[in-house]
């Protein structure tokens, strides 16, 4: 016969409560992620209304709208170089209910540029799909006495430091664009961030400042209507929507920068909630409307699942970390 004090007693239920405590919170959270999502979902957007990200925030969100049955909120969180929409999808909660892009700039060029990110770009995040990527196109206000690529670095040789160029800040593909030309090229021009993007283009318009990389979907329009002058695509090959202007690199050899965008939610995502984000996801690229729309907007289709794109990521990050160095450039 077996024989428990009531102290003993006592202790094993307190160990039994305990066990039981600890492990309801985690099935309570799983049982929720079944039914994910039954509420509305909310998309940080790195940087301001109007910009490349932006558009394709809202048409992505739209179609994942549709597909999940549910709301997709877009939230625009610009500044910092897309850190702070960064850090804020870092510290969401890990339910699927809070998304965001990891995006080149955010995930791979950020951490060299910036001396204390307030986020690990893989450790704090769930890369769930690799999305599309977009050539940037360089174009200058028609005041600056260049016709080609040729012709405005021989003028950026004979006035150093005179040439500015605009971003929607420190760290995103336009300003990485700029300063692996100023590398490569051994020129001197000089980087103006913009918080609002919009008013960084109407000081380009008016000729207070010089030019600007910029994704070929929001600055060509700007060329047809004259406002810009196209000299250089900056892929190695040309964008399909602007086909008559040439890659920078036929001028300066290896030149090549094309920033991508992927879906991504903070670290610790359940694996259900990741099976569901990524099917929906790829059955939007796959959709020939949306294709068609991406294409149009001058993007190029890249689709990656969960465990490429994670790969994926710590080679950019690696890639772009030495390219910061080499350059000098810094966000601080």
């Amino acid at each position: 016969m077996l024989h428990f004090s009531l102290s003993k007693l006592t202790k094993v239920a307190s160990v039994l409560v305990l066990s039981l405590t600890s492990i309801l919170p985690a099935s309570t959270a799983q049982a929720q992620s079944q039914d994910y999502p039954n509420r509305s979902i909310k998309f940080l957007v790195p940087y301001s209304a109007g910009t490349t990200t932006d558009v394709i925030a809202r048409l992505y969100s739209q179609k994942l709208g549709d597909l999940l049955g549910q709301t997709v909120v877009v939230d625009n969180k610009a500044g910092a170089g897309g850190n702070i929409s960064a850090e804020a999808t870092a510290k969401a909660a890990p339910d699927g209910y809070t998304l965001s892009f990891s995006t080149s700039a955010t995930h791979a060029t950020n951490p060299s540029l910036y001396a204390n990110i307030p986020f690990d770009p893989i450790k704090d995040f769930t890369h769930i799909a690799l999305m599309v990527a977009a050539p940037n196109m360089l174009a200058i206000n028609p005041k600056i006495p260049a016709n080609n690529m040729a012709e405005l670095i021989a003028y950026a040789k004979a006035n150093p430091g005179k040439l500015t160029y605009i971003s929607a800040g420190s760290g995103t593909s336009p300003h990485m664009a700029g300063e692996l030309l100023k590398t490569m090229a051994g020129i001197d021009i000089r980087h103006i961030p913009y918080k609002n993007i919009t008013q960084g283009f109407s000081d380009l318009f008016a000729g207070e400042v010089s030019m600007a990389f910029y994704h070929v979907p929001v600055i060509y329009p700007h060329v047809q209507s004259g406002r810009l002058r196209a000299l250089g695509i900056a892929t190695s090959e040309r964008s399909p929507i602007a086909l008559e202007v040439p890659p920078i690199s036929d001028t300066v050899k290896g030149y090549d920068i094309r920033p991508w965008w992927g879906l991504a939610g903070p670290a610790g995502l359940p694996q259900n909630v990741i099976n569901k984000l990524y099917e929906a996801t790829m059955t939007i690229l796959k959709d020939p409307a949306t294709q068609k729309r991406f294409i149009d907007l001058g993007l190029i289709i890249t689709p990656m699942n969960t465990k490429d794109f994670n790969a994926f990521t710590v080679t950019e990050l690696v890639k772009w970390t030495k390219i910061v160095k080499d350059s000098g450039a810094s966000a601080n």
